[in-house]
């Protein structure tokens, strides 16, 4: 009946392209690993952890799909920001070469 509907509302959150979700991330990254804090090394992985990541994050997408057993594959912007909190957070003294 539409004297229930006005109490509902429903609004569309389009996820952002993969360049956006490469440079949000990617600049996140580089902001933590700096060239004065780590070797050469060190920051040819991060450069390529943003992608790797990304790319790992669209197949769990794409081949885990919920299921009535398994609801609880649903893995959206969430999922993807806590992998890189966890990267972000790591202390400096447990990355080494």
């Amino acid at each position: 009946p539409n004297r229930l509907k006005r109490n509902f509302f429903i609004f569309n959150l389009v996820l952002p392209s993969i360049t956006s979700i490469n440079d949000i991330y990617g600049q996140m990254l580089d902001g933590r690993f700096t060239s004065q804090d780590f070797d050469a090394s060190t920051l040819d992985v991060v450069s390529k952890l943003t992608d790797a990541t990304i790319s790992l994050w669209k197949v769990m997408k794409s081949k885990m799909l919920p299921t009535p057993a398994k609801f609880h594959y649903v893995f959206n912007m969430r999922d993807l920001s806590r992998v890189f909190q966890g990267i972000l957070f790591t202390p400096k003294e447990s990355i080494i070469d």
